[in-house]
């Protein structure tokens, strides 16, 4: 049984409009059909014109990436009957982070810079020559790769990201979640090259906020970055604020059960980054005029020891 059904479209086209505008598109359609398929019959029966992109219709392709009611997903994967507003609308938007070329249509040229600079492909140590049969993958190792094998590059994440939004250098989760599947295939023998890469391309900037959760896929990108994250001070790639934040902040908790400020401070700059040290200075000064430097040395937590037998159990490395 079909429904009225208003489709509040943003609509730009790059080669005539200067703004973009809106038009609410009114249809018959059912509600129990998903997103995509509303667009489709508005395209096909209301007006040509309405620019998307789409292929598989079955949540595989990516293609169909777009803002919904202020959420960015799949339009394949999503019920009409979810998103429907009270007033029987359902709002569409192209990507944030993307600069939009027609409607929903969206100039992906950064999101598939961060992914290409990776060289996202295997790069065995040994050509497939020198194999009799294909190269073996233990189910134990497969494990690790099995979810984010599961991306299908629509984007969704790095629309989210709200560090891509103040900083587009940021390669952005599935770049980075990408990168841990060949930096974790025992296949591969460009782990070192890949961490220093993604490294290079930002990824301490991630602010951990979780916003890529959104993956409707479930690779779970978060996961992967805090990984990256390991994996990279595990190969000795600590020279940046980044990883030096991570290692001092777990450094003074282990030793004192509390966050030693004045030891974090130091520590992401660098102790022997004079001119790091000397760009905050007047930072301090104005924290130590208005009472607020913390206590030159910390006193440990009653039973520190337990702290510290957490930290040992689970292996966090704090230099």
């Amino acid at each position: 049984m079909a429904d009225k059904i208003v489709l509040d479209l943003f609509r730009f086209d790059q080669a005539v409009d200067e703004v973009p505008h809106r038009d609410r598109v009114e249809i018959d359609f059912p509600e129990t059909s998903t997103v995509l398929d509303a667009l489709e019959y508005a395209k096909a029966e209301v007006d040509g014109s309405i620019s998307f992109r789409r292929s598989c219709r079955s949540a595989i392709c990516g293609s169909c990436s777009m803002n919904i009611n202020g959420t960015t997903g799949l339009a394949c994967k999503t019920p009409l009957k979810t998103v429907l507003r009270d007033d029987r609308s359902v709002k569409l938007d192209p990507m944030p982070n993307f600069e939009p070329m027609k409607d929903l249509v969206v100039h992906m040229d950064p999101f598939w810079d961060r992914y290409s600079r990776l060289k996202p492909y295997l790069q065995p140590a040994d050509k497939d020559s020198d194999h009799e049969r294909e190269r073996r993958v233990s189910p134990e190792d497969m494990k690790k790769l099995v979810a984010v094998a599961n991306c299908v590059m629509c984007a969704t994440c790095y629309s989210l990201c709200p560090v891509v939004s103040v900083d587009p250098s940021f390669a952005g989760p599935a770049a980075i979640a990408y990168a841990y599947r060949f930096i974790e295939d025992v296949r591969d023998s460009k782990r070192k090259e890949r961490v220093a890469q993604i490294s290079d391309d930002y990824l301490w900037l991630c602010a951990h906020c979780y916003a890529c959760s959104y993956c409707p896929k479930h690779v779970e990108p978060q996961d992967d970055i805090i990984a990256v994250k390991r994996i990279s001070i595990e190969e000795g790639l600590t020279n940046a604020p980044g990883p030096r934040h991570a290692l001092v902040v777990a450094k003074t908790i282990k030793q004192s059960g509390m966050l030693n400020e004045n030891e974090v401070i130091i520590g992401t700059v660098g102790r022997f980054n004079f001119k790091g040290i000397a760009s905050i200075m007047p930072l301090g000064l104005r924290m130590a005029a208005k009472g607020k430097v913390p206590p030159l040395f910390m006193k440990p937590v009653d039973k520190v020891s337990e702290i510290r037998t957490i930290y040992e159990a689970l292996e966090v490395p704090v230099g």
